[in-house]
Formats: C-alpha cells, structure tokens, sequence
C-alpha cells in the first residue's frame, strides 16, 4: 500500500509540472490602444494609419521555472519603404505597457525582456536598413545595449503570413526564435536571476506602433504551451496597461 501510494504522488507531482497548452481565445488577451479582434484566432495591432498604437496582453502570468513554447503568424503589411514600425513580444512582471512611437510600447518598461522585430530604420537607435530582429532588456530600445544586436531578415512586410515561434527552455536557460521555420537566434542567460530581479512570474503581450509612416500589424495565435504563474494574479479588463501607464507618468 505504501509503495502504491508514493507512485501515486510521484504520477500526481508530474502531472502537475507539465505545461498547459492553452485552448486559442483571443477573449483571454487584454486589448489596449486601437487593437482589435480579428476572428477567434486574430488581432490587428493597428490599422494602417499614422501615429497608433496598440496592445494584446495575455491575462495569464506564465512561470519561467518551467519552458513555454509560443507559436504564432506575423503579418506586418503589405507597404515596404512606406511602412513601419513593427511588434515588440514583452515579458514583465509590472502590469503596464511602456512608450509607444519608435519605443513600441515597450521602451522605458523595468524590468523586462523585448523580443522586436522592426520594418523601420531609425539611425539614432543604431536600426540596420533592412527589416531585423533583436532581443532588448529593460525597456532600453537603443540596439548600442541590445543583449542581441540586430540581425537582418527577408522583408516582412510583404502582405504574407510569417511564422514565429518562441521557446524557453529553464534548465538549459535558452531562449530560441524561429521565424519562417528557420532558428534565427538564441539567447542564453538565467532570466529570472539577471532580468528579473528573481521572479520567476511574468507576464506577456505583443505591442505594437506607427509614426509618419504605417502599416497593418497583425497577429494570429497558434498554440501556446505554459506552466501558469503563482505569484501574479490574472489580469482584469478593469485595469488596462495603458491607463495604469499615464498614472505611473504623474509620479
């Protein structure tokens, strides 16, 4: 009876550190700016219009003491020299969006880990031509301290779905970006004990902006695979990132 009943804790114990994948409802994102609902499975951003902005936040703090496996399409418009600017994937622990413009709703967010992926060159944040990835930290958007500096892509903004997806694996404490179904970079690093001050819990959302030049930003959710954080709580409509931005600004 007793080895019965330890088998049975050990089968209990792994069940519940396997991560969930959770059903595709974009009712469990958090919209903010101009985002809106596509279909069950689509957000645009933002429209093709000057000057917007927009946020999906998934309400659910995921735990980086266990991997999660993120699978979605880009679609970042069809205007290539006209376009800009892109999305930026975040992680924090705060419940807000950072600044938007050039930041990309991300810039000035502490702490936090930007996965972005830019159509538009600014030359004073050291931007290449071409559309590019680079992974940033702690809302510094400025690639001279990008933790991966920019590495150009094929052009993104070319009206076709562009496959995306994001791994983290704890144990060997690599982050992986696969666009197009091809490893595009890495990054390894203990990002709960460097970038987090020691939370393991975060939150995660896609942002996205336009200045003088625009394009449709879209995303569609294919499957994401988590363990579900302890130490946040789920987000509620009733505080959306962008108001409790501007009352962080008063401070």
């Amino acid at each position: 009876m007793t080895n019965l009943k330890h088998l049975f804790c050990l089968l209990l114990i792994s069940l519940l550190t396997i991560p969930a994948t959770a059903q595709l409802n974009i009712q469990d994102f958090e919209l903010g700016g101009s985002a809106t609902k596509l279909n069950e499975q689509c957000i645009r951003l933002v429209p093709d219009l000057p000057y917007d902005s927009g946020s999906a936040w998934y309400k659910k703090a995921i735990d980086l003491n266990a991997p999660f496996e993120m699978e979605v399409c880009l679609v970042l418009g069809c205007k290539d020299d006209e376009g800009a600017d892109g999305i930026v994937f975040v992680f924090t622990p705060i419940a807000r969006t950072g600044f938007w413009g050039e930041g990309m709703g991300f810039a000035g967010l502490r702490p936090s880990l930007g996965i972005e992926f830019d159509t538009y060159q600014n030359y004073h944040l050291g931007d290449p031509a071409e559309d590019h990835i680079s992974i940033m930290a702690n809302g510094e958007t400025y690639h001279g301290v990008s933790l991966v500096q920019p590495i150009n892509v094929s052009n993104l903004e070319d009206c076709k779905r562009h496959p995306l997806r994001i791994t983290w694996n704890p144990d060997t404490q690599l982050l992986e970006i696969y666009l197009d179904n091809e490893l595009k970079t890495t990054y390894n690093r203990d990002l709960v004990k460097d970038i987090f001050r020691g939370n393991s819990g975060v939150y995660w959302g896609i942002t996205s902006a336009t200045g003088r030049l625009s394009n449709n930003h879209d995303i569609c959710i294919k499957k994401l695979q988590f363990a579900a954080s302890n130490q946040l709580p789920n987000l509620g409509v009733k505080y959306p990132r962008e108001l409790m931005a501007k009352e962080e600004e008063k401070k």
